[in-house]
């Protein structure tokens, strides 16, 4: 026994004396005697529980911790290095309509039923009432240029106890075209759906704005020149100043229409006439029952004047000039 300790202690001496096995061969000697597993070699610090766990390579970006999803695994397409984020759905941007271009002529017919005061007259309950209008529109927004022309205006009214006994009054077209108004409207953010801003409006016929009379439709008699045919199919032209006072209101459902409504009245104001049973300074009045008569404005495609628009429009006949009233000439003298 002395001799094998002796022998395991000469062995111990001459490990130890070479390079970089002394603690080795003392640690594995210490291990083995307490019953413990020898230290990791060469720095390694991992341990056995650290066994079946991936380990970075060097120069390894290490996998992610994260329990949140990558955007690669969301299914959401991700921007490379320097271009802008790629839009996800519900953020594409809505695409806008373009707006509706008003330049362009335009017209309108109007049929209402109102009632109507005149000379030798009681009050005409039930009148008829009809106009047919132009409309050009010209220019840039904010500052279009909007003419309004009358092709036609008239008003008949039929006796409910005879309806032979029909009176009617009506302008000429030469006549009707004096009452021709201009204004100027931004109309330039029309769109499907959008009001119309156009202001009141003001047409006078035989006068102008501050009251002096005019001979506009220059047929040579004052004002302007209506005619009447009344009972037992009597004829009279009479010259008169007028105003009519109009409001629209409109609305634009397509682009080639306009819809809403109309407000508007008449007075006029008889200068004179050829027939002595009308004396001047006898006042005419048109009002209609509706304060919202309803009115369609078409566009027309090819543009024109009131001479060509749709055939649908009928214009009334329109009697020739009644006959001048001559005075009897002065009695002679002997």
């Amino acid at each position: 026994m002395a001799r094998t300790m002796y022998v395991a202690l000469a062995l111990a001496t001459l490990l130890g004396s070479l390079p970089g096995c002394s603690n080795e061969a003392q640690d594995a000697a210490s291990s083995e005697a307490s019953g413990q597993a020898p230290a990791p070699a060469g720095g390694d610090t991992s341990s056995p529980a650290d066994e079946g766990r991936p380990t970075a390579i060097a120069g390894d970006e290490p996998a992610p911790t994260s329990s949140q999803p990558s955007a690669a695994a969301s299914g959401k397409p991700t921007a490379t290095d320097g271009e802008a984020p790629m839009p996800t759905s519900g953020e594409m941007p809505t695409p806008t309509s373009p707006g509706i271009d008003p330049t362009g002529v335009w017209w309108t017919e109007v049929t209402t039923v109102g009632s109507e005061v005149l000379p030798i007259l009681d009050k005409l309950n039930g009148t008829n009432i009809r106009f047919v209008m132009r409309v050009e529109v010209s220019g840039a927004a904010p500052n279009n240029t909007v003419q309004f022309d009358f092709c036609q205006l008239q008003t008949e009214w039929i006796d409910p106890m005879d309806p032979n006994n029909i009176t009617t009054i009506g302008f000429r077209p030469d006549t009707v075209a004096a009452f021709s108004e201009s204004i100027t409207a931004d109309l330039g953010n029309l769109a499907a759906g959008s009001m119309v801003p156009l202001p009141s409006l003001t047409f006078r016929g035989g006068v102008d704005e501050s009251g002096k009379e005019l001979d506009e439709d220059g047929d040579g008699n004052p004002a302007v020149t209506a005619w009447v045919r009344t009972l037992l199919g009597i004829e009279i032209e009479v010259y008169e100043t007028i105003t009519i006072r109009a409001t629209l209101d409109l609305t634009v459902p397509d682009e080639d229409t306009l819809t809403g409504t109309l407000d508007f009245g008449a007075d006029a104001l008889i200068v004179t006439s050829n027939n002595v049973i009308i004396g001047a300074g006898t006042a005419v009045t048109i009002t209609p029952d509706s304060k919202a008569v309803p009115l369609t404005v078409k566009r027309l495609p090819d543009g024109g004047d009131c001479t060509t628009l749709p055939s649908t429009i009928e214009f009334t006949a329109v009697p020739p000039p009644p006959p001048v009233l001559i005075p009897p000439p002065a009695p002679s003298t002997p």
